[in-house]
């Protein structure tokens, strides 16, 4: 098995700098999180690509805005919403684009 000194994954996957906006979640709890989503989804600004940013996973064991936001996100692609979802690299946000804006 061959050694890489760098993950070659990580330059398939999208990275911070690869979205046009972001949306910053941090420090939010998770019904401000999802309605900040939610206003998002339905009033989208001119942007297409988003960057959908909460606090990375801590040791105390609580669960992030990971799967709640998944969820959702998740739901608004199957719903056209949505062209592309997809986590970011260190887990602590989504990549989303927009459908049918260009």
């Amino acid at each position: 098995m061959p050694y890489f000194d760098e993950n070659p994954l990580l330059k398939l996957a999208l990275q911070a700098g690869d979205a046009e906006a972001v949306l910053d979640l941090r420090g939010m709890t998770e019904q401000q999180a999802i309605q900040a989503v939610e206003q998002l989804l339905d009033h989208p600004a001119p942007a297409r690509d988003y960057l959908v940013r909460f606090d990375p996973p801590s040791n105390d064991g609580r669960e992030t805005l990971f799967l709640p936001l998944g969820r959702r996100l998740l739901q608004a692609r199957r719903d056209g919403c949505l062209s592309r979802f997809l986590p970011s690299p260190d887990g602590a946000g989504y990549f989303i684009s927009f459908a049918g804006s260009g």
